[in-house]
C-alpha cells in the first residue's frame, strides 16, 4: 500500500496497543515503524535492476524479520522513554504488530510481498485491493485523528480508533468477497466463449474494489476484460493479446529473463521493436488508458540488455505513468459504476 496508508495503521495499531499509557507516543512510534519496511528501497542504489525486483518486498515484508527486528526495537525505544518505564517488552510487543500488520495489508496488492521469506520467495498476494484504496485509509484516518485529541485515558478514545480500525478491517474482508464474485463471472464468462484456459487473475482496476481486469493465459494468448459490479450484463467481451514467447525463447534461462518471469507470474508480452530490442511487459499492471481506450500503452515496461556474450543479463525499466486525460477519468469514473 502507499506510504500514508502504512503510516496511519502503523499509527493506529500503535495507539490501540500502548495509547492509553503513552499518548500519541505510541501513534507516532508506530507511524514511524508502519514505514520501516519499506525502507528496503534504499539499497535501490547500489544494484541492478535484476536484484532490485528480487529485494523489493522482501525480507523486510517477512513475518520472520518481524519477529527478529521487533525485540531490538522495542529495547531501542524503552531506553528513549525509559522515564515512562513501560518496559522493553511491551514496545518490542507494539513494534512487532505494526509491522506485521504492514505485511498484512501489503498482501491483498497485486505485488504482493514475500512474506515467507527466508523460506520462500514466493509473492504473496490475493490480488483484491489496490495500492491506493480512499475507501481503507480515509475511515482508519478519521478514527485515528479524532482519537488522537481525546484525552489518553478516555473510553471515547480507544473506542473511535477501534472503529477506524474495524471499518478499514471489514473493507478487506467486503474485498475479498467481491473478488470471489467477480473471480467467478470472468471464469464462467471464459469458459463459455473460449473453453479451458491455463490460469487467471484478477484485480482491481484502480483505487476500486467496484471496477475489476480479469488476466486469463490460453496457450500463448493472455485475454483480458473488465468487468464491474454494477454491469447488468455478465457475458464478458474479451480482447486477445499475444504473449510472443518465441522472442524470448532463446533468453530464457538467462538471469534478466528468470527474474522477469519469476515476478509477472506468466502474465506477459513480449514485443521486438525496429530497433531489435525486445521489450517485456508485465500486464497486471495494466494499460495507461486503464484498458478504458484502443489506444494505451502498457505500463509496466521492461528492456532487455545483452552482455557481450548475447545473454539477458539484466533490463532497464520504464517508471509506470497512467494517462490522466480529463476524457479517461470520465471514462473511468462513468465505468466504474457499469456505464
Amino acid at each position: 500500500m502507499d506510504s500514508i496508508t502504512q503510516a496511519t495503521l502503523g499509527a493506529a495499531v500503535g495507539e490501540a496497543l500502548l495509547g492509553k499509557k503513552v499518548g500519541y507516543r505510541a501513534a507516532a512510534w508506530g507511524a514511524v515503524l508502519g514505514t520501516l519496511p519499506d525502507l528496503d528501497i534504499l539499497i535501490n542504489p547500489f544494484v541492478d535492476t535484476v536484484n532490485e525486483l528480487y529485494f523489493h518486498r522482501n525480507i523486510t515484508h517477512s513475518f520472520f524479520f518481524a519477529l527478529l527486528i521487533s525485540p531490538f526495537i522495542g529495547w531501542g525505544i524503552d531506553k528513549v522513554h525509559a522515564q515512562l518505564e513501560i518496559g522493553w517488552k511491551r514496545w518490542a510487543n507494539l513494534s512487532f504488530w505494526v509491522i506485521a500488520t504492514h505485511i498484512l495489508i501489503d498482501i491483498p496488492t497485486t505485488y504482493g510481498t514475500q512474506a515467507l521469506q527466508p523460506f520462500t520467495n514466493y509473492p504473496v498476494t490475493t490480488d483484491s485491493i489496490f495500492i491506493i484504496d480512499p475507501l481503507y485509509t480515509v475511515p482508519l484516518l478519521l478514527g485515528l485523528l479524532v482519537s488522537l485529541f481525546l484525552n489518553r485515558t478516555s473510553n471515547k478514545r480507544r473506542i473511535i480508533n477501534y472503529a477506524g480500525l474495524t471499518i478499514s478491517t471489514f473493507y478487506l474482508i467486503w474485498a475479498l468477497g467481491i473478488k470471489a464474485h467477480v473471480h467467478g463471472t470472468f471464469q464462467e464468462s471464459f469458459t463459455q466463449q473460449y473453453g479451458n484456459y491455463e490460469k487467471m487473475k484478477t484485480t482491481p482496476n484502480g483505487p476500486t474494489t467496484f471496477l475489476w481486469n480479469g488476466y486469463i493465459v490460453k496457450n500463448d494468448t493472455l485475454y483480458h476484460s473488465l468487468y464491474s459490479i454494477f454491469d447488468e450484463s455478465t457475458d464478458l467481451e474479451f480482447r486477445s493479446i499475444p504473449r510472443n514467447s518465441h522472442k524470448i525463447k532463446p533468453y530464457i534461462n538467462d538471469r534478466a529473463l528468470e527474474a522477469l518471469m519469476w515476478f509477472s507470474r506468466g502474465y506477459y508480452t513480449v514485443e521486438e521493436t525496429d530497433e531489435g530490442d525486445l521489450l517485456y511487459y508485465d500486464l497486471r499492471f495494466g494499460r495507461d488508458d486503464l484498458w478504458l481506450t484502443d489506444e494505451g500503452g502498457f505500463v509496466w515496461r521492461n528492456r532487455l540488455i545483452f552482455d557481450d556474450a548475447g545473454n539477458a543479463h539484466t533490463f532497464e525499466q520504464d517508471l509506470p505513468s497512467f494517462d490522466a486525460r480529463s476524457e479517461n477519468l470520465g471514462l473511468f469514473w462513468n465505468r466504474i459504476w457499469g456505464q
